[in-house]
């Protein structure tokens, strides 16, 4: 029997965000003209390198199509009363579209905010903080889909005719396995990582499109070693947990579509892929890209919903 060749495409990011910040241009002008700017405001925690980074990348691009971008920065050991008091501004501000939350790595909150911490309590004590803090945000400006009431929503399958936005890491790999035409019915596709901002929602959003998705743990992947099944059942994987060279090609079944939201690093050890991959997302230069321009996509759309409330 033959083997069926594949010539891997790597996805390109940049060119894809770029088109898509142009398509967006003339909408931000028409905006203006009828007399709504948008303006997001950004909470920032100065002690986290990686949310210093995504919050410059958004401003630029913000400032590219138009778009007021302002940020707020605090310490991660500033009290949520502190930060609270900022958010509730920003929601009563009627020039203010859009706010978003930067999430810092929960070690870094840990080693700054809570080191007294035993290791059992490090995750629930972070996640009680975050969603306290995101629901804080006022839904109709909910620019990054934080608020609980989201992921509710879509868990549900009410999401229709809500106003409320996709969080943008998840609405970008959505759109990216749009773009890569892979997207079929009758592919099984596996979600790595059950984040609230990408595992989750992308799960319900894929489910509710009647696509065989599945959403795994790091428990699972392994669970799955071990029984030696591997990924060789998976059409499309997406992995999302921030571990470095998670995934290897030898897990892998031929013309697999490989979309790696890790970082700073890949999840994917892309030195061990054979030719036999059909499309991969890069890191960097792949999802990331994507989600700053879905980030400004969802805040032209929050700015548009204004206007029809006037």
């Amino acid at each position: 029997m033959d083997l069926v060749q594949y010539t891997m495409i790597v996805f390109d990011g940049y060119t894809y965000a770029a088109r898509r910040e142009r398509e967006l241009l003339p909408e931000v002008a028409k905006l203006k003209t009828q007399g709504v700017v948008p303006k997001v405001v950004a909470i920032l925690f100065q002690e986290d390198q990686g949310s210093q980074l995504y919050t410059r990348l958004k401003s630029e691009a913000a400032t590219r199509l138009g778009i007021e971008y302002q940020v707020q920065s605090f310490s991660l050991r500033t009290p949520v009363s502190e930060i609270a008091e900022a958010v509730k501004a920003a929601n009563a501000d009627p020039l203010v579209t859009g706010i978003i939350i930067q999430k810092p790595w929960r070690q870094t909150w840990v080693q700054v905010s809570s080191p007294n911490h035993h290791d059992g309590d490090q995750a629930g004590a972070f996640k009680a903080w975050w969603h306290e803090l995101v629901s804080l945000i006022d839904p109709a400006k909910d620019v990054d889909g934080l608020h609980p009431s989201t992921l509710e929503l879509l868990a549900a399958n009410a999401w229709s005719a809500t106003g409320k936005v996709l969080p943008a890491t998840c609405l970008a790999v959505w759109e990216i396995l749009e773009e890569s035409k892979q997207l079929s019915p009758e592919k099984q596709i596996v979600i790595i990582g059950k984040s609230d901002l990408l595992g989750l929602p992308l799960y319900y959003w894929l489910r509710h499109h009647n696509y065989k998705v599945e959403l795994w743990g790091k428990a699972e992947l392994a669970a799955r070693r071990e029984s030696g099944q591997l990924l060789q059942d998976k059409d499309i994987v997406i992995s999302a947990t921030g571990q470095p060279g998670l995934i290897t090609g030898d897990l892998l079944k031929p013309g697999v579509t490989l979309v790696d939201v890790g970082e700073p690093r890949a999840d994917i050890d892309r030195a061990s892929l054979s030719e036999t991959v059909a499309f991969l997302t890069p890191v960097p230069g792949g999802v990331g890209p994507v989600t700053v321009s879905c980030l400004m996509a969802n805040a032209v759309t929050l700015a548009s919903q204004k206007l029809t409330t006037r």
